[in-house]
């Protein structure tokens, strides 16, 4: 008879180690979160692009000899596409924050995260700029607040699903806001 439970446990001892979760296993669900990520985060770039196309080529449009109605209708094309672009971050806001919290997530991954997210940034910067450049600040006071919030949220929501994306981001923004900074220091409403 005690032959016979040794000849059971061992099968059973096999079978329990192939179910035990394994650094493999792991770091490949660690994986697929960071590419759930990314490819949240990269449908979000492309829906903002058909935005930031609109407000820069509304923006095109406008001189220093538009009427204030030509300049009335393009501030309200602005603000709808500013609206827009905060709506479709706080969709993905959602999105990442559904995908689970990953503690380490390949280098490469991230890298390339953080590198989207860049040139997500500066893609909504670059038309924010084109905007004060035809219509000046306060022509987005009012929309600027949400669409702000909303793009911090994400990088919060980033955060937990890929350890360290916001030092990676900042690392990549670092001479971004600084000339930023300087541009709004001599900037008058």
């Amino acid at each position: 008879m005690k032959g016979f439970f040794s000849i059971l446990a061992l099968p059973a001892l096999f079978a329990s180690t192939l179910a035990a979760p394994t650094a493999v296993a792991n770091a490949a669900v660690e994986k697929r979160q960071s590419a759930d990520a990314y490819a949240i985060v990269d449908s979000l770039y492309t829906n903002i692009q058909q935005y930031t196309g609109a407000i820069n080529e509304t923006a095109a449009g406008i001189t220093s000899d538009s009427t204030a109605a030509q300049n009335a209708t393009a501030a309200a094309s602005f603000i709808t596409n500013i609206e827009a672009i905060t709506t479709a971050v706080d969709a993905a806001t959602a999105q990442v924050s559904l995908l689970p919290a990953a503690s380490v997530a390949r280098r490469q991954t991230e890298a390339a995260l953080a590198s989207l997210v860049e040139n997500l940034l500066l893609e909504v910067s670059g038309a924010l700029n084109g905007i004060v450049g035809t219509l000046g600040l306060t022509s987005l006071l009012g929309s600027l607040n949400p669409l702000v919030s909303s793009l911090s949220g994400l990088l919060l929501s980033l955060e937990t699903v890929v350890n360290n994306l916001l030092a990676l981001v900042q690392q990549l923004l670092d001479g971004l806001l600084t000339g930023l900074s300087v541009g709004l220091a001599g900037l008058t409403l």
